[in-house]
């Protein structure tokens, strides 16, 4: 691979991050609460902290969703081919047909999931004046649990098959990067979320973002690789400063040779 390719790998990597930043940002949106809306809970899925939240955040959030999918594509792929050219084995190779099989999952369910929990609290809101909080909770977690099967599958078949061969390809160093990048990936930073969730308002509100950016570090640890690629692909020699100053000569001012003819 070349120095030019490896430039717009990079590149592309980067359109990864921006999309996860992107996820990051929706997700905080959408999810962010105030100073004093704990255990506002309403059965599976329902908040009631919900009706307190402004409508465009969620739209925002949705807009966010849709511009990071695409460049989320773009980034992941270009993550696969990394890990197929550094596949050394079987192991490697299986691992490799893993993160593709959750990459392609989190590109068609991203829109679909978001959009989905973007809906109940908006369904909340528009049903809640009509009838009793109580009520309206109900009937938003029964139009969750409508779906609530595909759901899980396509997010089992994002987060956890990327984190599976995430771990995996570092555990077995197929990627050269450090053992601390066995929590780059969805799962451990959404434990990680969680834990942080412990923190006081408003620091804590940072945990809604932690799946997104298991997904950015993923990006992250691309980068690394491609980085520890350019160092070692062979340097070009440099012309010596006597090279430099060598006459050139030009055939044109040398004499004809003469021409014997037997």
């Amino acid at each position: 691979m070349t120095a030019e390719m490896l430039k717009k790998r990079k590149r592309k990597l980067l359109l990864g991050v921006i999309a996860c930043a992107l996820m990051m940002i929706g997700d905080i949106l959408w999810q962010a609460r105030g100073a004093g809306a704990v255990n506002t809970t309403l059965g599976a899925f329902a908040d009631k902290a919900w009706l307190n939240m402004d409508s465009w955040r969620f739209v925002v959030s949705n807009l966010l969703f849709a511009a990071a999918v695409p460049l989320y594509y773009i980034g992941f792929t270009e993550m696969y081919r990394i890990i197929r050219e550094h596949a050394r084995d079987k192991t490697d190779r299986i691992m490799a047909k893993l993160f593709r099989i959750g990459m392609l999952a989190g590109t068609m369910a991203f829109i679909f999931i978001h959009t989905l929990c973007l809906n109940m609290p908006m369904i909340m809101q528009g049903i809640a004046p009509l009838t009793t909080v109580e009520n309206a909770a109900k009937i938003t977690n029964d139009i969750m649990m409508l779906n609530i099967i595909p759901m899980v599958l396509y997010y089992l078949a994002t987060d956890l098959v990327l984190t599976v061969a995430m771990m995996a390809l570092v555990w077995r160093k197929a990627l050269p990067v450090s053992k601390v990048a066995l929590i780059c990936n969805p799962i451990c930073m959404a434990v990680i979320g969680n834990i942080l969730s412990m923190l006081p308002w408003p620091m804590n509100q940072i945990s809604y973002a932690g799946e997104a950016c298991g997904h950015l570090l993923i990006m992250v640890v691309a980068l690394i690789v491609v980085k520890k690629d350019e160092k070692q692909m062979p340097k070009r020699r440099q012309k010596t400063a006597e090279e430099d100053e060598r006459p050139i000569i030009n055939l044109d001012d040398e004499p004809d040779a003469d021409i014997t003819v037997i």
